[in-house]
């Protein structure tokens, strides 16, 4: 990883690492960081991932992506290479020189079958891509989430006639992974 890929990703930590200075947070501030969330994540792979504070999941967003990436530029440069020769096989002219062992029918089912294996290549990336930035969105709605154990209910008199229930509410906090 070269040096500006370090201060890249050491800026992106700082920069999306929230002043933690208030715990409860209103509906409006939710909705806003879950959108910024998303939005991070979308622009730029992974970060969505650093607002909710799962660090652990940046490395493999990195590797699929660089996986997908590295096979969209392997089979791309093959069908290029396969799709120049064929045409020159099949140009009809006799200057054209195209250096193989293989006839034109299996230069040509060589093309398509590289150029199928790049664009699922691509396909590959752009799910990879639109998976971390559900993944995010998913993880922001899910991070104030109310874990507690306190999830009971107090049965009580009302003011009018008959039976009252009614369930004692804890202030929500985020809970954030640490």
């Amino acid at each position: 990883m070269g040096r500006l890929s370090v201060l890249w990703l050491s800026l992106m930590c700082w920069v999306a690492s929230p002043a933690m200075a208030q715990l409860e947070e209103t509906q409006e501030e939710r909705e806003f960081r879950i959108g910024r969330t998303t939005w991070h994540s979308a622009v730029v792979p992974g970060w969505g991932q650093l607002d909710n504070k799962k660090w652990w999941k940046v490395p493999l967003v990195y590797g699929g992506l660089g996986a997908a990436g590295y096979f969209i530029q392997t089979e791309g440069d093959l069908y290029r290479g396969y799709r120049d020769g064929y045409l020159a096989l099949t140009d009809d002219d006799p200057t054209t020189l195209y250096p193989t062992e293989y006839d034109v029918q299996t230069v040509r089912d060589l093309r398509d079958f590289h150029r199928s294996n790049f664009e699922q290549s691509i396909l590959v990336f752009a799910l990879i891509w639109g998976a971390q930035v559900v993944d995010a969105h998913v993880d922001a709605h899910l991070l104030g989430f109310d874990v507690s154990e306190d999830l009971g209910w107090v049965p009580g008199a009302g003011p009018t006639f008959g039976i009252k229930l009614s369930r004692t509410f804890v202030p929500r906090r985020i809970h954030r992974a640490r």
